[in-house]
């Protein structure tokens, strides 16, 4: 089974508006304005409409910088909608990427932050701050139409935008995780939530009870889950997250009414709904009918699909379909639990050889039937389970080294993500980085060649991370890096 990794782990001038704060402790002020401060041909350059640029720096701070897209059609005498994208690991041209062809073809303005990351919560702030300032101040930006995008801990930075901002966004679009801890879903929520989900993502409920909770407290929301990990979802996912916000800007009179587009997306959703149903998906077609009425309700006569909703709730298999889902994340928990309380048998020195026989037999228990080639409750359960406990100590271990804590603790810390993943190249990496800052230079060479061999490939990383610093006189280093530079 191929563990992916978990991550968890804003115009015409204007006057000045009073800033306000991030929290105190981050000291980063967070500015809102309702126009470009210059104008957009003067300050674009060579940012090629039409064209994915990996790297613009901020004019204020050449050490912050976005990815770019620019819809091929754009020009400055009229605004734009823009989406802010937030990576866990400052990967901004990932999200853009995905996003292009939708933003191509809806007139969006995509950017990806790439300095926003998991970690010190004042980095991803800053960051958040620097590219909001930077685009308002070269683009012509529809001050009703922001929106913002995250994956995993990328998609709390992005709910947490609006609340900086003081209700500015338009929409969120949450991949993998959901709200901050510190902040509660409430009526009225002045944003739309498209959530994303793979059916074998750790976080899949999380990302269910928010849907759940938004239903509750009359959001508007869409939950679309899709084959795959704890991950950005694919591209046509993507698509139909902005063509959702679309028909949202349409019904809050954010956008004009545009009947070809209201129809093309009708004809789409029905014919989906439709396919369902026809296939025997009895859940799927349920799902797919409440959402068709409550997306075009006030647009397009639903009567029928209302009927077809009140129907289908009261058959058997649609009562039954959320408590499966429900014991499934009860598995998953307990699962994981049972992983966690494994690990922390290890403590007790006299019964640590037993414990460690376990976790490593429960794992490998788990990784049998994640490895299973059907998709089946059991197999969603294992996959999100070990992805779960990984994500747990991997990210855990990586706030140490973020905090420069504890290099021991961290090891041990790394060394339970490698027992769970030991084909990750990136865990047997930071696993090196661990032993490294710890003094361990044996174990930290032997982890960095499991690495190389397993498919790292990053030179400028490994020479440039100072927690090899103790390393790079030893041959068998030089030797690792020499290696590196001329594999393939």
């Amino acid at each position: 089974m191929n563990i992916v990794i978990p991550l968890l782990v804003v115009v015409l001038a204007a006057p000045a508006l009073p800033c306000f704060g991030f929290p105190a402790e981050s000291a980063v002020p967070f500015h809102s304005a309702s126009a470009p401060s210059a104008p957009a041909s003067q300050v674009t350059g060579a940012m090629t409409p039409g064209k994915l640029i990996e790297k613009v720096a901020t004019l204020s701070d050449a050490s912050q910088s976005y990815a770019l897209y620019l819809p091929s059609s754009y020009q400055p005498d009229r605004t734009w909608p823009i989406l802010y994208c937030f990576d866990p690991i400052a990967r901004g041209a990932v999200p853009v990427e995905l996003f292009r062809a939708a933003a191509e073809q809806y007139g969006w303005i995509v950017v990806g932050s790439n300095n926003s990351r998991n970690g010190p919560l004042d980095q991803s702030l800053a960051a958040v701050n620097a590219v909001w300032e930077d685009t308002h101040q070269r683009f012509a930006i529809d001050g009703r139409r922001i929106y913002t995008a995250g994956f995993s801990g990328g998609a709390r930075v992005a709910v947490r935008v609006n609340y900086l901002c003081r209700d500015c966004i338009a929409g969120v679009i949450a991949c993998g995780a959901g709200f901050p801890p510190d902040i509660k879903p409430a009526s009225p929520l002045s944003f739309a939530v498209f959530g994303m989900a793979g059916t074998d993502d750790f976080n899949f409920p999380e990302l269910k009870l928010l849907d759940g909770t938004l239903d509750r407290v009359g959001a508007a929301h869409h939950l679309a889950v899709f084959d795959g990990g704890h991950q950005w979802a694919p591209k046509e996912v993507c698509a139909a997250a902005v063509e959702w916000m679309e028909l949202q800007a349409i019904k809050t009179q954010r956008r004009k009414k545009d009947e070809a587009l209201v129809e093309r997306l009708w004809q789409k959703r029905t014919a989906e709904a439709r396919g369902f149903e026809a296939a025997g998906r009895a859940y799927d077609t349920y799902k797919a009918v409440v959402a068709l009425v409550s997306d075009f309700r006030g647009l397009r006569d639903v009567s029928e699909f209302e009927s077809q909703m009140v129907q289908l709730k009261a058959a058997k298999v649609i009562k039954q379909a959320p408590r499966d889902e429900q014991e499934e994340i009860n598995l998953q928990r307990r699962k994981a639990n049972e992983l966690v309380a494994l690990v922390e048998g290890r403590r007790d020195a006299d019964n640590r050889l037993i414990a460690v026989a376990n976790f490593r037999h429960a794992v490998e228990a788990l990784r049998k039937q994640a490895r299973e080639e059907e998709d089946s409750s059991r197999r969603r359960v294992a996959r999100r389970a070990l992805n779960e406990v990984f994500a747990q100590y991997y990210e855990g271990a990586l706030n140490l080294r973020h905090r420069s804590q504890d290099a021991a603790l961290m090891a041990t810390t790394l060394e339970i993500a490698a027992e769970i993943a030991p084909d990750n190249a990136q865990v047997q990496y930071e696993l090196a980085c661990a032993y490294a800052l710890n003094a361990d230079k044996k174990k930290a060479l032997a982890a960095l060649k499991r690495a190389i061999e397993k498919g790292f490939k990053d030179v400028a990383a490994l020479t440039g991370d100072r927690a090899f610093d103790s390393l790079r006189a030893e041959d068998e280093y030089k030797a690792l890096v020499e290696k590196l530079k001329i594999s393939p």
